[in-house]
């Protein structure tokens, strides 16, 4: 499983990412928190992309640890203020 924050390739099933420690979602999108399936390259419910090159930049929450796009004010999954 690939990591979205940092791109680390972590195993299957891994909770958190062995290069960042970011906790790691594995089944669901990042951008709208839908369910995906992991081979899945785009979202199915938003269109957003699952996986990336690049390390995802944006705003990590502080309260959930869900990496928000950038420009983000209100955490897409627990709807925290960002700060």
């Amino acid at each position: 499983m690939k990591c979205k924050a940092c791109g680390a390739l972590n195993d299957a099933g891994a909770s958190f990412c062995k290069g960042c420690g970011i906790k790691l979602e594995a089944s669901e999108c990042y951008q709208c928190g839908a369910p995906a399936d992991p081979d899945a390259l785009f979202c199915s419910k938003c269109g957003s992309k699952l996986t990336t090159n690049d390390p995802v930049e944006g705003k990590t929450c502080q309260s959930c640890g869900f990496v928000n796009s950038a420009g983000t004010m209100y955490c897409h999954r627990c709807n925290q203020k960002i700060l």
